[in-house]
């Protein structure tokens, strides 16, 4: 049909921006319903790619660093809800499902440029993604917020784990290869 997996990160990327935006607005439906889309769009790109041919370097960078910025997005706009709300417990535990999110990946992409493997975890970004999803289904089917910070608590807590756990493993294969 002549649209490029690039095009398609792109679509995903903007559609999950404008998801957040509509989470920092507390429109947990309607960001619920364009999250969806995004995440439709960033799990097309990858079969697009492979059925093209395998994509390509410059594909797959953008790939990640767009996944980097959707998580980024979806957790910036938690932790303004919550700080709005003065919601503390919804600020922190974006604050900390912010950084360990984008730590996982960070952690994993290091390892394989060293060598080793680090895939091993609880919460993977799908993981990360289904549970927030949830989460904010949650929170647009009760109007309840505090469903959605459960939700972003778990994906803090699971993603500090998988990063812990990741960071164990590498440390143990590189100082075995030495």
């Amino acid at each position: 049909m002549g649209v490029t997996p690039n095009a398609i990160t792109a679509l995903g990327v903007l559609l999950t921006v404008t998801g957040a935006v509509l989470v920092a607005q507390e429109r947990p439906m309607a960001a619920l319903l364009v999250l969806i889309a995004g995440s439709l769009a960033d799990t097309l790109d990858g079969t697009v790619a492979r059925a093209s041919g395998g994509g390509t370097k410059v594909g797959a960078f953008f790939d990640s660093t767009a996944d980097r910025v959707a998580d980024a997005a979806i957790f910036t706009a938690a932790a303004w809800v919550g700080s709005v709300r003065a919601d503390v417990a919804l600020l922190w535990a974006a604050l900390l499902a912010l950084s360990s999110s984008s730590l996982v990946p960070y952690v994993r992409a290091k390892a394989e440029s060293l060598g080793a493997s680090a895939t091993i975890g609880p919460a993977p970004r799908e993981a990360r993604l289904v549970i927030t999803l949830l989460g904010l289904a949650a929170w647009a089917l009760t109007g309840q917020l505090i469903a959605f910070t459960v939700a972003v608590a778990a994906v803090a807590f699971l993603a500090v784990i998988t990063l812990v756990q990741r960071a164990v493993v590498v440390v143990r294969s590189l100082a075995g290869a030495k």
